[in-house]
């Protein structure tokens, strides 16, 4: 996969295509090491280092960028300076047991810490979040992911109703909430994503980077994946009824330990949950390239 990183004047020709693609990026075709001298959508915050392309981990081919625990890993990700329009990023996200991970939204490209846009902290960072969890912190919504697994994390930037919206491995965390900046006041621009060492337990993996204009959340490509599961409480069987052959299902404890899987490979299946003692467990489904996971009682 290419890494494709448009000049404006074909951006803002692209501005009339429905979910225009402006950058994608799954790091095979860089070298090992730092990234930003590689490619002109990458570049290192002011005073930081640069985040390392390795091949130790990868969701695709095999190499991803890594923002290490050194708490200097200071990564821009640039976007444009968009002042109107949807527009679309979405990555593929690895935390190994116990790491934490961050990222936020910058106003500008050129003038980053000036004014940022919202924060994202992955697990209980040393500035903010809880274990296990995804938090924005202009809302207070906490969103559960799975350590040691890669799963899609999906954001929309509505610049003209001022709103963002935020999908965390299909489900959707934040559903068009105010886009705004530190001040409370709503944010104006899209300038770039920085991805930062923020403690000494950082360690997030990134990879499969797409950013475009438009609203990715409204392609099936993207979208949650169609389906229901039954009964919930569930006894004995859980139910998943689908329109399409379901590729796997995992269960996960509320402790992120996964204890069932299985590849149906099947249009409805059912996985036995019998041996599970009672409690809450999310149920991850996969049918195809998209995911969703839901909680179910036992």
């Amino acid at each position: 996969m290419k890494k494709i990183y448009l000049t404006a004047v074909t951006a803002l020709a692209m501005a009339f295509t429905v979910n225009a693609q402006i950058i994608e990026d799954n790091f095979d075709s860089y070298t090992l090491g730092d990234i930003s001298p590689q490619a002109a959508h990458w570049e290192t915050w002011p005073g930081g280092t640069a985040a390392d392309v390795v091949d130790s981990n990868a969701f695709s081919g095999t190499q991803s960028m890594l923002i290490s625990d050194n708490g200097t890993d200071d990564q821009l990700l640039l976007l444009g300076d968009q002042t109107s329009g949807v527009y679309s990023v979405s990555f593929r996200v690895f935390i190994p047991t116990g790491a934490t991970g961050f990222y936020n939204f910058q106003q500008e490209e050129a003038n980053p810490g000036a004014q940022f846009n919202g924060q994202v902290f992955i697990s209980d960072t040393a500035s903010g979040g809880t274990n296990g969890n995804f938090t924005y912190d202009f809302d207070p919504t906490e969103t559960p992911f799975f350590f040691d697994t890669w799963f899609p994390v999906v954001h929309v930037i509505d610049l003209d109703n001022g709103t963002i919206t935020i999908q965390i491995d299909g489900v959707t965390s934040l559903d068009a909430v105010p886009y705004v900046n530190t001040a409370g006041d709503p944010a104006t621009q899209l300038g770039s994503m920085d991805f930062f060492s923020i403690d000494a337990n950082n360690m997030m993996f990134v990879d499969d980077v797409d950013y475009r204009q438009g609203n990715v959340l409204s392609n099936d490509e993207f979208s949650a994946t169609n389906f229901s599961v039954y009964p919930n409480p569930v006894k004995d069987v859980l139910n998943i009824e689908s329109a399409t052959a379901v590729d796997s299902i995992e269960v996960y404890d509320v402790l992120g330990k996964r204890v069932l899987t299985a590849s149906p490979d099947r249009i409805s299946p059912s996985i036995d949950m019998s041996a599970l003692t009672s409690g809450a467990y999310m149920v991850k489904v996969t049918i195809g390239n998209a995911s969703k996971t839901v909680k179910v009682i036992k």
